[in-house]
């Protein structure tokens, strides 16, 4: 079975954010998430981070599609405000223990090492901040073939 592959990237809004894709070249900031299913894993961040839940994406299941997936099983989705902040200002152990427990959740989904989801957060905390700073919205295009 061939596995998920994509990226979280910062871009100015959706017109530009839909540049991107497999085999795609493209400048903007951005972090690797191959091998996971990257819409599952926001919500479940999101989650965890900041305890959402009622009427938002966490609760409905649902994130917002800047290219909705169709049957080539390629997707641009935007990732909240409220995660992407979330993960800007968590700290180290914040980072870690949020990490390790959507390891330990997603397994056998996917092939995640509690390491590995550690410095994938941590990347992605790295590149959020940015975003904040920069005013940058966080997004992610993945191909799941």
């Amino acid at each position: 079975m061939t596995k998920a592959v994509g990226e979280f990237y910062l871009a100015e809004d959706d017109e530009v954010a839909v540049k991107v894709g497999p085999g795609k070249r493209h400048e903007f900031p951005a972090v690797p998430c191959d091998g996971i299913y990257p819409d599952d894993a926001a919500l479940r961040w999101q989650v965890l981070l900041t305890g959402s839940s009622g009427e938002d994406s966490v609760a409905t299941g649902r994130l917002r599609d800047v290219v909705p997936m169709a049957n080539d099983g390629f997707t641009v989705f935007a990732v909240p405000d409220e995660l992407r902040t979330a993960l800007a200002v968590a700290g180290g152990e914040r980072l870690r223990t949020t990490a390790v427990a959507w390891a330990e959740t997603c397994y056998p989904d996917y092939e995640i090492s509690p390491d590995a989801a550690v410095g994938l957060l941590e990347r992605l905390a790295a590149l959020a901040a940015r975003g904040v700073e920069h005013e940058l919205s966080l997004y992610c295009w993945y191909f799941a073939p």
